[in-house]
């Protein structure tokens, strides 16, 4: 087995990817009600994991939109041919575009490229 990885979001160090991940999920259901998220330790995590996935990854670029806020909404999602509604988090631009994002792939990519 392969020794785990940490990461470094926002300046937290994570000793495992996964210690990322569940910083970020654990705190979904309870933002649900509240809102954008605009400002805070949240935010700083959200939008450093969100721009360093962007740059790794061909497709998501940002092409001049800035990140105004996070949400969490429910999504629609079908998973070996079965439908069901998740948590998810969505990232706000400037041009009032909203983009759902996973988690455990911008941290992986974070990861990865460490």
């Amino acid at each position: 087995m392969g020794r785990a990885k940490p990461v470094t979001i926002a300046g937290r160090l994570f000793e495992k990817q996964g210690d990322a991940v569940s910083y970020f999920t654990e705190q979904k259901e309870e933002r649900l009600a509240s809102g954008q998220i605009k400002e805070g330790e949240l935010y700083d995590a959200l939008k450093d994991v969100y721009e360093r996935y962007c740059d790794n990854s061909p497709g998501y670029e940002l092409n001049g939109r800035l990140i105004t806020a996070f949400s969490v909404a429910y999504e629609k999602r079908q998973n070996n041919g079965v439908w069901a509604t998740y948590a998810c988090y969505k990232v706000h631009f400037s041009n009032d575009e909203i983009r759902p994002f996973s988690i455990p792939k911008a941290v992986r990519s974070v990861a990865s490229n460490s």
